[in-house]
């Protein structure tokens, strides 16, 4: 009978190891499952990102009708920012080499492309496909009819997605992406890639230093795009009709008398980037303020511009 009994125990204490043994491993896999996630400014990578921005936006959207109109501020520095001289010379800046998706900051290009390869004149038909770009900006409808240039100031200054969907496409879709690259690369963007036009693919990437790149190369071909992006309002017309249309600024530095030019993007796997040349007292050329990840992007670079 002693030996049963002693034999009960040791089988009741094995148990009771075995169950603390569970409970252990159960809290050690709760543990792991509670680790934070990587950082956003760690996720983005040309090689392996995908196309999940245009799938995360409806057009018309109630939530944010204006895709380059969305602020969430909050006291949390840009993930990249630089502030440089047109001519080049580095005034400050973190995380310049740090590749990042641009959003509609792509517009500076791809309207440079599109009046480069594209007569001004000439008039675009908007297509239903254009209509369906994500985003309403420019409030274009199937059939209209507009010239080049207007198309380019509405995605210059409203950032219209139907804009720029609408010049690639009269063009060719894949030559316009193409020619896209081949001016980056020209340019010397040696980590930069675009996909598409309108920035809506978190595809389209690039860094502080090769986004100066690019400003200092439409800034010294063409310094009309960026007396385009400092109109706090503009016009165009439906060359159909006749009708005209304004286009209201939606960059909040356009009204400044100090601001010269620029461009903003914004997506939700990017956060808010920002691309704004400014005449500062003191300097004897342009201040180009690239600020890449924000969630402030217009009180971040006035806080560069003032420490300046």
């Amino acid at each position: 009978m002693k030996k049963a009994n002693n034999t009960v125990l040791f089988l009741m204490g094995l148990a009771l190891v075995v169950v603390m043994g569970v409970a252990l491993s159960v809290n050690n896999t709760r543990q792991i499952e509670a680790e934070p996630l990587a950082e956003v400014s760690d996720a983005p990578e040309l090689d392996n990102t995908s196309l999940v921005a245009d799938a995360q936006l409806a057009k018309g959207s109630t939530s944010q009708t204006n895709i380059d109109d969305a602020e969430i501020v909050e006291d949390q520095p840009a993930v990249a920012a630089g502030a440089y001289l047109m001519s080049g010379k580095q005034l400050t800046g973190w995380k310049v080499d740090k590749r990042w998706p641009i959003a509609s900051i792509t517009k500076l290009l791809s309207a440079y492309v599109a009046e480069t390869l594209m007569d001004p004149d000439q008039s675009v038909v908007i297509s239903q496909r254009a209509v369906d770009t994500v985003g309403t900006t420019g409030d274009f409808k199937l059939g209209e009819l507009f010239s080049v240039r207007d198309l380019v100031k509405a995605m210059l200054i409203v950032s219209s997605n139907d804009a720029a969907a609408a010049l690639s496409q009269n063009y060719g879709e894949e030559q316009f992406v193409a020619e896209m690259n081949a001016v980056a690369s020209r340019v010397g963007m040696v980590n930069s890639r675009f996909v598409e036009p309108t920035g809506l693919s978190v595809q389209n990437q690039s860094t502080v230093e090769d986004l100066l790149k690019l400003v200092r190369y439409v800034w010294e071909s063409d310094e009309e795009f960026f007396r385009i992006t400092r109109q706090s309002t503009d016009i165009i017309v439906d060359t159909n009709t006749g009708v005209a249309r304004q286009l209201i600024n939606i960059n909040r530095f356009s009204a400044r008398s100090d601001f010269l030019g620029g461009k903003t993007g914004t997506l939700p796997e990017a956060d808010s980037n920002l691309i704004s040349v400014f005449s500062v007292g003191g300097f004897s050329e342009p201040v180009v303020i690239v600020v890449l990840g924000s969630k402030d992007r217009f009180g971040e670079t006035q806080k560069i511009l003032l420490e300046l």
